[in-house]
């Protein structure tokens, strides 16, 4: 990790505000087993159809026009019952910042669509919670087998990043990027 560190500029993780917890999610479910030029590519075509990604505008939405900017059926469902869960209140964004990181994962994944790996990005990029760890990160894997060796355990390795592990993160995605 020294070595990344020197090569590397600082990362920053920033947290969003509460009232962006949705667009933050729903940006998660768009990447999700996408490379980030076909999700920013998507997102950016279904952002300047829709305008306003608020869970009351996304429901209004027709599952087809949804479809016509590049979201495959199931991320159009998964982002509509995000949305539903919003609206019914069943995920408030202002309680989110008061729990655990478990117990924010359990409340996201409870929603079809939203698994572990986007409730651990959710909580890295969008709550800026500074040791989250996603050992499924397809980039994490990719990363950590190159700098410590085929079979490595991706969760014992991170154990020394303790309490900084979405710096760690940040710093093992860009080495896996290059």
């Amino acid at each position: 990790m020294n070595d990344l560190i020197n090569q590397f500029v600082p990362p920053t993780i920033n947290k969003r505000p509460p009232e962006t917890y949705f667009d933050v999610l729903v940006s998660s479910i768009i990447g999700q087993q996408l490379s980030v030029k076909a999700a920013d590519t998507i997102e950016a075509r279904f952002r300047t159809s829709v305008k306003d990604f608020t869970p009351g505008t996304l429901l209004a939405q027709d599952p087809l026009r949804m479809r016509e900017q590049g979201l495959s059926h199931s991320k159009v469902s998964y982002i509509q019952g995000l949305a539903g869960a919003f609206e019914a209140g069943n995920i408030n964004p202002h309680h989110l910042d008061d729990l655990a990181d478990q117990d924010v994962s359990t409340t996201l994944t409870a929603v079809k669509g939203v698994g572990p790996w986007t409730a651990e990005m959710f909580m890295i990029f969008g709550m800026g919670r500074p040791d989250v760890w996603s050992p499924g990160d397809l980039g994490l894997r990719k990363a950590v087998t190159a700098l410590f060796g085929e079979g490595t355990d991706l969760t014992e390795v991170s154990e020394p990043w303790r309490p900084y592990r979405s710096y760690a993160s940040l710093y093992l995605w860009k080495f896996s990027d290059q």
